[in-house]
């Protein structure tokens, strides 16, 4: 036999809520891997916000699809429950305003969250400085919707109530709370898709990759699709079970997308082996022995804060780090290859001669040609003394 419609539904949130929370830790294990605690940005600390909101919103999904709950009922329902009836419908409401409330801030947190990236990574000047508007737009709209919550239904506790019948704007499903977080939703949105997409359209890349970009950044789109879906199920088809579980929907794919620039370094062979980070943010393999004894020499408290994540490291995903890898990789290209072979210092003097050498100089009665008089000195310096290392143990900067 098989599962019922409320089964299936069931089981699909939970699913996609095991998916979104691992997408959720998988983030923070790449960060914390790759800057440690220290390292950690806005978004970093805002995504557990994020992660408590999308469990307290699949628990209130849970609730109602068992209770249902006070929207779109007729008056021979309503005369109709029984005590227990009424109340199971009167906790889903309440659940269902749960919901609500955790909806928004969950949604709305990842769309700072998306913006929080942009912010670090965006170089373009006048793409970025769009960024700081949008995020203030972003926050106020999700501010205004909490209290649109609060105040659209006075009193509050009308919202579950049974009989009298409180009117369509007093149920968790009111055209009032639909249509402000659907225009809003769509608004933000919009913003955040246009912002990558002057800086991804210029780059030099195969079609393919510039096509996985933009789908990536773009997946916004199937957001904005599934929140006209869930209203047109409540309004138009009054189907609340189906909008339902396009919300759930809505949530797996903006966590994905949200998330998916983090979990990246996760598939690359880059992130596995190099093990800990140095003080100053350059990775190392804890398998070369001859870096990992030179590190320990030269910083061994930094070494082990860093593996603990206490010290603050370079954020990879930072454009002032973007934009100096190159030059760095050749640098330290460079300095290995001096520190291998040895620094050649080759200074050559040549002194003039005090005549020319059609002039002559008489000397015991003979004429002598005086001849050209040169130093050339050629010393092997040692790496470490050209770097200032006896003086200065922990700096690495020229002296």
């Amino acid at each position: 036999m098989g599962a019922s419609p409320l089964e299936q539904a069931l089981i699909e949130t939970w699913t996609l809520y095991g998916f979104g929370t691992l997408a959720v830790f998988l983030r923070v294990f790449s960060r914390t891997r790759l800057v440690g605690f220290a390292g950690y940005h806005a978004d970093d600390y805002l995504i557990w916000f994020a992660w408590a909101c999308y469990t307290g919103m699949t628990v209130a999904a849970h609730i109602v699809g068992g209770t249902g709950d006070t929207s779109h009922l007729t008056m021979e329902q309503r005369l109709s429950f029984t005590p227990e009836q009424a109340e199971a419908r009167q906790k889903g409401t309440k659940w269902f305003m749960v919901g609500w409330f955790t909806y928004i801030g969950l949604i709305w947190t990842l769309k700072l969250n998306m913006l929080f990236l942009y912010r670090r990574v965006v170089s373009v000047v006048w793409v970025k400085k769009y960024i700081l508007p949008t995020m203030i737009f972003v926050g106020i709209s999700g501010v205004a919707i909490w209290i649109v919550f609060a105040t659209a239904c006075r009193p509050f506790h009308k919202l579950w109530q049974i009989l009298p019948d409180p009117g369509k704007y007093c149920m968790p499903q009111s055209p009032a709370f639909l249509i402000t977080v659907l225009v809003l939703n769509l608004m933000t949105d919009v913003c955040i898709i246009l912002i990558p997409i002057p800086i991804i359209l210029p780059l030099k890349i195969s079609r393919a990759r510039k096509f996985g970009l933009l789908l990536m950044f773009c997946a916004g789109v199937f957001v904005m699709f599934a929140a006209v879906l869930r209203v047109y199920f409540v309004l138009v088809l009054q189907k609340g079970e189906t909008a339902a579980i396009w919300s759930c929907r809505e949530d797996i794919v903006a966590i994905i997308v949200g998330q998916a620039t983090m979990i990246r370094p996760l598939v690359t062979k880059r992130f596995w082996t190099h093990g800990a980070t140095t003080g100053n943010g350059n990775s190392y393999d804890s398998s070369d022995k001859y870096a990992s004894h030179e590190l320990s020499d030269r910083m061994p408290s930094q070494t082990a804060s860093s593996r603990m994540g206490f010290r603050k490291v370079k954020d990879p995903y930072n454009m002032s780090v973007l934009e100096t890898k190159a030059n760095e990789s050749e640098e330290n290209i460079i300095d290995e290859q001096n520190k291998n072979a040895g620094v050649s210092v080759v200074a050559a003097v040549t002194k003039a001669p005090s005549q020319s050498s059609g002039q002559s100089s008489r000397s015991g009665g003979r004429m002598n040609r005086i001849p050209e008089q040169g130093i050339h000195v050629k010393k092997e310096v040692d790496i470490s003394t050209a770097y200032g290392k006896q003086d200065h143990p922990d700096k690495w900067a020229p002296v």
